[in-house]
């Protein structure tokens, strides 16, 4: 089915490229930047709240409130919670009376607290409130009755031993930190308290409240997290995802679906050693439809060549046989909803690039693509009857915004316009899309983004203007993809007057099951010549100095850049962030030593997955670098170590390369600040200034 969304050119009714500009992007520019997020629409289809996020530059912080639009567009958004409060997740009641959201907001009179729960009567204006008894993400009842909420719930404390004097003083003043167990930090979160004991680590189990408010009641007793928790149609008994092993250190995630009703009667219906998530109900309550893929503990155990598919299963609600129906599809499936009528299974997907909405029959059958177009979609949420969806969508010159559409993608409707003050000032490079042969003929996909100063370009070489610089993007992951988004680093290089180019190797997601698991025990060598051989497609066709490459990327970008580095000569100049330079340290100081176990076919210590290890390690190649690197990372990173950056620092150093090292204090992996974000930027332009120059090559 062709679909109205597959008219792209006309999605976006805003600013358009071939209008007069007054300026090119600059960097200051990137706090100007709003983003939508989190669009729900009512029940009744009439309104869709969404998160409306934006920059404080003085506060070095992101402000996020809630929003409200009429899904008919007839209307612009207007504002829902005071913006003294950051506030997201957004959430209807299934009548449409109440929204829920999530904010640090106090009581009157209370200051600002942890982020707990609260309540918009849409029915009727008044203040936000809280429900006495809700302290989680509410999950409502489809009668209106109830509210289901995850806890911390300790088991009853055993009795210690009682400290004497001289061992309560050592304790105050000890200042460090001990533990016996094996993960003890991780990303984003720092140091762990014991996930072994549930009183250091209570775990989150599933309560009954009154829509009304009151006490909570306790459903389940599992002694571990309860995840994915959703509601049988006829109210009386609810889905979840647990994982009965999540105490053990050895065992990687193999959660099961259960189903608990009102009592707390509780029925396990897996148990294989798969993992499962994201139950859903068909509307007769016969049938449950979830993901699964094999647990990666059995994916090591049988030292598999590949990774596990994930696929969408109906099993009967009660448990027994389970029916893959996605068996001959060959992509990765979101979160499944299934239609009120029961007949189809709705589910989002990359998909070359582009993300969309896909269906397939709860009976089995052929899965079929619903939306198209080059773009994204995400945040898909439907209204009860089925006949409206919102959801956001962006492409690589417009940022997200939110929509509305039939479930074919027919009568779109935009809600929010965040960005078209600045994209009405500054002229915005548009993406071309390229395809190319690789090593054993396999095609790889990317994108090409041409500064103003290129001239046409295209299939004609050099073009008008001269030749310009141009630099190689490389993904995180590498199970991740580029494609259809608005990229601002991208786009401020292209403004600074250099050429991008950005693919999505072997590794990548959206091209297959085969396509993904390509980099499967030899990260850095399919991957690699994929992106060379994006290089040189892009420079037999596009105006490109040879002489001015240069290379950047973060995370797994950041491998592959160190990679690149140690193996080739080409590039002029490399930014290398957050990126493994030596896998067998990484073993022991990252918070995720599953990658190496898995992919890398086990750990340091046994001959084939050691050998492997230190062969993919780019600084065990370090003799061979003369590319100038800018090395950035963050200080606080558990997912990559800065020790990784300062391997590859040192080994450059002593070679006498030339190279900078940038650090951020007090940053994780992802979720940076703004003013860090900002600086990594201006470092890698002025990099890219020194040994690049951004000016054509027949400029004077």
């Amino acid at each position: 089915m062709r679909s109205a969304l597959l008219l792209a050119a006309t999605f976006l009714c805003g600013p358009v490229l071939g209008q007069a500009q007054t300026r090119s992007l600059t960097l200051e520019d990137y706090y100007r930047i709003e983003t939508p997020g989190s669009p729900v629409i009512s029940p009744d289809g009439r309104w869709v709240a969404f998160v409306r996020s934006s920059l404080v530059e003085s506060e070095n912080a992101r402000q996020s409130e809630i929003w409200q639009a009429p899904a008919d567009g007839s209307a612009p958004p207007t504002r829902l919670t005071h913006p003294s409060f950051n506030s997201t997740s957004p959430r209807w009641s299934p009548d449409g009376r109440l929204l829920a959201f999530t904010s640090p907001r106090g009581l009157p009179g209370e200051p600002a607290t942890r982020p707990s729960v609260w309540f918009l009567r849409m029915d009727q204006p008044g203040e936000a409130f809280r429900i006495p008894g809700v302290d989680g993400t509410p999950v409502f009842s489809p009668d209106n009755q109830w509210i289901a909420i995850t806890r911390p719930t300790a088991p009853p404390a055993q009795p210690e031993r009682v400290a004497t004097p001289f061992e309560r003083r050592l304790a105050e003043r000890f200042r460090g930190r001990a533990y016996d167990w094996m993960n003890y930090r991780f990303d984003g979160r720092g140091y762990l308290s014991d996930p072994r004991d549930p009183q250091a680590t209570p775990p989150q189990e599933l309560h009954l409240v009154p829509r009304a408010g009151g006490t909570a009641r306790q459903l389940t007793l599992l002694g571990v997290n309860v995840l994915d928790a959703v509601w049988r149609p006829d109210g009386r008994a609810l889905a979840l995802v647990a994982d009965s092993h999540q105490r053990d250190e050895y065992t990687y995630e193999r959660a099961d679906l259960w189903v608990v009703d009102l009592e707390g009667a509780i029925q396990r219906l897996t148990d294989d050693g798969f993992n499962h998530d994201e139950p859903a109900w068909s509307p007769d309550g016969r049938w449950i439809v979830f993901r699964r893929r094999m647990g990666l503990n059995q994916v090591i155990a049988a030292g598999q060549d590949r990774g596990a598919p994930v696929d969408l299963f109906r099993m009967p609600a009660g448990g027994g046989p389970m029916e893959n129906l996605t068996a001959n599809w060959d992509l990765l499936p979101g979160a499944p909803v299934v239609s009120p009528n029961g007949r189809l299974v709705y589910f989002s997907a990359g998909v070359r690039g582009a993300t969309h909405l896909f269906r397939v029959p709860l009976e089995g059958g052929p899965v079929e693509q619903v939306t198209r177009g080059e773009r994204r979609l995400s945040g898909l949420t439907f209204s009860a009857r089925f006949d409206r969806m919102a959801y956001t969508a962006v492409d690589p010159t417009h940022p997200a915004d939110v929509y509305t559409a039939r479930l074919d993608g027919s009568d779109e409707r935009r809600l929010s316009r965040l960005n078209n003050d600045l994209l009405s000032e500054v002229g915005l490079r548009p993406a071309e899309r390229v395809s190319f042969a690789s090593t054993g003929g396999i095609e790889v996909e990317g994108w090409v983004i041409m500064p103003a100063s290129a001239g046409a370009g295209g299939a004609g070489g050099a073009g008008g203007a001269g030749r310009v610089p141009l630099i190689l993007s490389i993904h995180g992951g590498p199970h991740g993809d580029y494609g259809y988004d608005f990229s601002f680093q991208f786009q401020l290089w292209a403004a600074q007057g250099y050429g991008v180019l950005y693919t999505n190797p072997r590794g990548s997601t959206g091209y297959g099951e085969q396509f993904l698991w390509g980099t499967w025990g030899g990260w850095g060598l399919r991957d690699s010549e994929d992106v060379l051989a994006g290089v040189d497609h892009v420079m037999g066709r596009y105006p490109v100095d040879p002489d001015r490459l240069g290379v950047a990327g973060y995370s797994y970008g950041g491998f592959l850049t160190n990679w690149l580095i140690t193996h080739s000569t080409r590039f002029a100049a490399a930014a290398s962030g957050a990126g493994i330079s030596n896998w067998v340290s990484d073993y022991g100081t990252a918070d995720i030593p599953r990658t190496k176990e898995s992919e890398f076919l086990g750990p340091p210590w046994e001959e084939r997955s050691g050998r492997l290890l230190m062969e993919q390690s780019p600084v065990m190649h370090a003799a061979a670098v003369v590319t100038p690197t800018l090395f950035v990372h963050g200080e606080f990173d558990l997912r990559v170590p800065i020790e990784q950056a300062e391997q590859m620092y040192v080994a450059l150093k002593k070679r006498r390369v030339p190279a900078l090292f940038v650090r951020y204090p007090e940053s994780y992996h992802g979720g940076w600040t703004p003013w860090n974000t900002v600086h990594r930027y201006y470092q890698e332009l002025k990099w890219w200034e020194r040994w690049l120059g951004r000016r054509s090559a027949t400029e004077p």
